[in-house]
């Protein structure tokens, strides 16, 4: 499980890159309420596409991430492509949680219940 972070200019590569070393679960450190560019979220529906698991996390330091914003790359737009929201996580703690449900489950019910 690998953590990519959203940052001005982020094209997706490193995203495309860990899904093709073999990840089988990436952590986005998002933006804001966990939000990313159009290039990402681009890649981030290629990777799920891929049977990936992408949870959604935040750089910030206090706060969770929320599906509001509806534009592409927006949370509302990475819950409907199939992202998983990591709540208050940060995205190491995303990432160990993440790490340990997909050595238990693999369905999505699953392992969105486990970052409810």
């Amino acid at each position: 499980v690998d953590i990519i972070a959203m940052y001005a200019g982020a094209d997706g590569a490193l995203l495309t890159a860990a899904v093709n070393a073999g990840a089988k679960g990436i952590v986005i450190a998002a933006v804001g309420a966990g939000n990313v560019n159009p290039a990402l979220f681009t890649a981030v529906k290629a990777a799920i596409a891929a049977g990936v698991t992408v949870v959604v996390s935040t750089r910030v330091p206090n706060g969770r991430v929320q599906p509001i914003y509806g534009f592409e790359g927006g949370g509302k737009d990475l819950i409907e492509a199939g992202a998983i929201f990591a709540n208050d996580l940060s995205p190491q703690k995303a990432r160990i949680l993440l790490m340990l449900a997909l050595q238990e489950a693999s369905e999505p019910a699953a392992l969105i219940r486990l970052f409810s």
